[in-house]
Formats: C-alpha cells, structure tokens, sequence
C-alpha cells in the first residue's frame, strides 16, 4: 500500500463532514482511511459511527472503536499497526483539504528520497454565516490567516509553528521549491515509513508535542522535513494563544509543559545544554514560574506526581 490516512475522533462531530467532503474531492484518491474513534461521549459515538457508515460508498473506510481513550499519540500508534502503508497521513478532525493537497504533499516524498516529512501550507477556517456551506449544515469560512508553515526551534529549544496568525496577503507567490523547515505540524503530516520505523508517535506522550518529538528523531537521523507551500489546508484552531489561560484546561495546559520536558530530556545532549543552557535555563525557569503562579496547586501537585 502507497499511503494510508488515519484520523482520530473524540466527542466531535461538526466538523467531520466537512473534512471528509474535502477528502471525496482529493485528485489523488490512491489510498485507504483508518479511523478510530476515541469518544467518551456514547451519544456523540453513535452519531460519528452513523455519519463514518454513511461515508464508506465513497472513501475507502477501515473504522474501528476504542474501548477506553487511549489519547491521540495511542491512537495514532495503534492504527500506524493496523497497515503496512510506505506514507502514512495524520488527519485531524477540524481539517479541511484543498482537491490537490495530497498529491502535491505526496509528490514532496516522491521526488526527494531523503525527505521523510511533509507539511502543506495550512490557514485557518472558522464557521461564519457569511462562509461557504459545507454538507453538514454549517457554514465554513476560509481565512488567509497561517495555522502553520511548518515546525521551526529557537536556540533556547521552544518549537513553535511557523507564521502562526499571521496574514499571508493574496499576491504573495508561492516558494519554490519547497521549503527545509525542522519539522511539521501535527495537524495535517505526512510521513515516510521507512525514516519513521515502528513508533509514528510515543504514546506515552498522550497528546501534545508529540510532532516535535517526532521532528527531532527524524532531525537527529539524517532526515529532512519540508513544506510544499501550493499544498493548501485549513485548520479550525480551538484555542487562541491570547486567550488561553481563560479557556484552555490545566490539564492540556500541564501535558504540553510536561512534554516540552521529555523533548528536551530525550534530544538535547550535555553539549546543547553547555552551549544554550544559559538561554534555556532562563527560559524554562519563567514558564515554571508563570504556571506555579497561575495554577499553584495543580500545577505542584501535578509535577509531584510526574517527577518526585
């Protein structure tokens, strides 16, 4: 098998239909679609599993349920075992695919045998009365505003995504070739099987960073990442990064620091600490602090029970 996508659900149903019209209009249509659905929530899994049903007469659907939420880095895992695909895709729930994305992201792979990721230019969309209407009743709004351009790092190792809010204006010429970045976003991948190996994502991971992890084990290998700018997505972000004390839970917030940490533990040797410690160090001490502010108890409680 060429390429197989896998997508995640949990409790989300709005926006699936959107995506899966966007992959019924792909221009390359050679590949299978595992999905495993990770819902707590057995009112949402019967209706996801309906509307999976309705959409195996035209995608070529391998759908499974999880017994428990075994979390995004688990569930990925659990069906890059399921197929022996030499590309795999990992497909979020909130994406929207323009007909040629696959294709063109696949061609990135094709013609440069030691690139082992690929990322496509992804913007954002939202629901918008104003906005095009998709299958499922909504209305999708388009955006010229980055989601991601591709994974880069600082020198004191904080991994961010390329151009995120930015406006990109309609004149601007799309880069060619392709562009060398350090990794790609976990939102919409595409991997080489063999650079890969056996473990797509660690699932102790659970969620969160997993797609730096990911770049930095590729990075340290050999492997080149890159983006393929007229390979256009959208992706509905659900937080804001100017609102995310208010609106993201501690415990998303407590994974993506506690992950950060098992980046930097895992892939930063004693000669990246004496040569960016005295950047990193300050660096983390501020995030520690800043989260022992605004959490205090969970957030001491949570770093007692993961590291004392």
């Amino acid at each position: 098998m060429r390429l197989a996508l896998q997508l995640l659900t949990f409790n989300r149903l709005e926006t699936l239909r959107a995506l899966f019209d966007s992959l019924a209009a792909q221009t390359d249509r050679d590949w299978a679609f595992y999905i495993l659905d990770n819902s707590t929530d057995e009112a949402k899994a019967t209706l996801i599993a309906a509307l999976v049903e309705e959409q195996k007469g035209r995608l070529s659907i391998v759908f499974e349920r999880s017994s428990s939420n075994i979390g995004f880095t688990g569930g990925h895992q659990h069906l890059y075992e399921r197929h022996n695909a030499d590309y795999v895709m990992c497909v979020n729930d909130d994406v929207i695919l323009e007909p040629e994305y696959i294709e063109r992201v696949c061609r990135g792979l094709d013609e440069q045998p030691k690139v082992a990721a690929v990322g496509g230019k992804i913007l954002r969309w939202d629901f918008d009365p104003e906005g095009v209407r998709s299958g499922i009743g909504n209305l999708v709004k388009k955006t010229d505003i980055v989601d991601s351009l591709g994974l880069a790092k600082t020198r004191y190792h904080k991994v961010y995504d390329i151009g995120a809010g930015k406006k990109i204006p309609d004149s601007r010429p799309d880069p060619i070739p392709a562009i060398p970045v350090f990794g790609v976003s976990g939102c919409l991948p595409l991997y080489r099987r063999v650079a890969v190996g056996s473990q797509l994502f660690d699932p102790s991971y659970f969620m969160y960073k997993e797609d730096v992890d990911l770049a930095y084990r590729l990075a340290k290998t050999g492997w080149a990442s890159i983006i393929v700018p007229s390979a256009v997505a959208y992706h509905r972000r659900t937080f804001s990064i100017q609102a995310r004390k208010a609106v993201v839970p501690f415990f998303i917030q407590w994974l993506s620091y506690r992950n950060h940490w098992r980046n930097l533990g895992k892939h930063l040797a004693w000669r990246d600490w004496l040569v960016s410690g005295w950047l990193i160090i300050p660096y983390e001490v501020a995030k520690f602090g800043y989260l022992c502010y605004n959490y205090r108890t969970e957030f001491l409680n949570a770093v007692r029970k993961e590291w004392l």
